[in-house]
This record gives structure tokens, sequence and C-alpha cells, in this order.
């Protein structure tokens, strides 16, 4: 079953759209990453993994990128959800 993990993230300055793109890198294969503006300073992030299994396998890489990403960047997490997903809508 597939995995998802939401968060929502406040940064001090505009977000650079074109910077934080070039930082993902290393993803588990079948993992999709995607990054939505929810305003200039806040953006939201969806994450889906082909199981809990491989999300549990990279969740210290996900922290140590976070960590590096909120110091560098000078962003806080302000929310995050994480569950299988059970319902998969596509057109």
């Amino acid at each position: 079953m597939k995995y998802a993990v939401m968060t929502t993230w406040k940064h001090t300055t505009p977000i650079d759209w074109d910077d934080m793109k070039a930082t993902i890198t290393g993803l588990p294969v079948g993992t999709r990453i995607q990054w939505f503006e929810i305003n200039e300073h806040n953006h939201g992030s969806f994450g889906t993994y082909a199981s809990q299994e491989v999300y549990e396998d990279f969740k210290a890489t996900i922290a140590a990128y976070r960590k590096e990403q909120i110091g560098s960047r000078e962003i806080e997490m302000t929310m995050e959800a994480v569950g299988p997903i059970h319902v998969d809508v596509e057109n």
C-alpha cells in the first residue's frame, strides 16, 4: 500500500522555487514529491512512497534533509501528517 507524508512550511523570506527544486536528490524508486504554493511565504509538500517500509527506510534521510533546510533556508515546519493512502483517484 502506498504511503503519504504531507507537511506545511513557513519561510521568513519569499520562496525561491528554482533553488528549492535543485535540492531534491536520492529519492527511493517509486517516490513522488510535490511542493505547492500556499502564499509567498508558505508552501505545502506532499510525498508519496511505494510503501510504509520504503518511507521508514528513508525517514532518517528525510530528517537530516529537513534539519539542513531549516537552518540554511530559515524555514519552519508548521504541520506534518503521515499515513497509508486508501483512495487514489486519477484521470
